[in-house]
């Protein structure tokens, strides 16, 4: 993986052509670099694959959704100083709907970056009210109302109906 000897040459690789056309958007050239054997999961000098610098731009959302459809890697894990997986780029970028689009195709909001941030962190320390609501209601164990039960220990247990509360949670 990364760069190519191709490339030092002057001439591209099927890979390097591929993430160029990721950057401008070019879906149809995508799918036919795919057909002819281009590497989804082929990584840039910084280290970023085509699906992390599609979900680092709102403009490539759909060229986002055809990496995935053509089998990218939604985990995918960048090390280094601009850690994190493509759902950490979208965070911390505040793309709510590439968010949407990539825990709808599995991604992992719990994985942490290099700094041992999750993406739904990211998204709070850069202010993405949206983003966190959205891995928020992902991640949500459960979501629905509670009883509170209160007061002296025998009453709860004879008359529980009587002391409780409904929380929303």
């Amino acid at each position: 993986m990364g760069q190519s000897a191709g490339s030092m040459g002057g001439r591209q690789s099927k890979d390097e052509l591929l993430y160029q056309h990721v950057a401008t958007g070019n879906i149809e050239a995508i799918k036919a670099l795919c057909r002819e054997g281009a590497s989804l999961e082929w990584f840039d000098s910084e280290a970023k694959t085509p699906l992390i610098v599609a979900c680092m731009d709102s403009n490539l959302i759909m060229v986002a959704q055809t990496l995935i459809d053509l089998g990218a890697n939604v985990n995918a894990y960048r090390p280094g100083r601009e850690a994190g997986t493509p759902l950490h780029h979208a965070a911390k970028r505040g793309l709510d709907q590439t968010v949407k689009l990539l825990l709808s195709k599995g991604a992992n909001a719990l994985v942490r970056n290099d700094d041992g941030q999750t993406s739904l962190d990211v998204a709070r320390i850069n202010g993405y009210i949206n983003v966190v609501r959205t891995i928020e209601n992902h991640i949500c164990l459960f979501s629905g109302w509670l009883r509170e039960l209160h007061g002296p220990g025998f009453l709860k247990a004879l008359a529980p109906q009587l002391l409780s509360r409904k929380m929303s949670v």
